[in-house]
């Protein structure tokens, strides 16, 4: 894995929901709605995974 993903894939894992919540409710662009909101559905799918322990993706 590159140096950029291993970033990405950092600033992603430290944002709780909580804080994707509020930034997908700040968002200003339609675009950025989307953004966030697959981000939010995306660490949620993350915790049901660790719930059921099994892979949902």
């Amino acid at each position: 894995m590159t140096e950029e993903k291993k970033e990405l894939y950092a600033l992603f894992a430290a944002l709780s929901t909580k804080k994707l919540e509020e930034l997908l409710l700040s968002a200003q662009t339609h675009e950025e709605r989307v953004f966030y909101r697959m981000l939010l559905n995306l660490k949620l799918q993350l915790s049901q995974e660790k719930i059921v322990g099994k892979a949902l993706l």
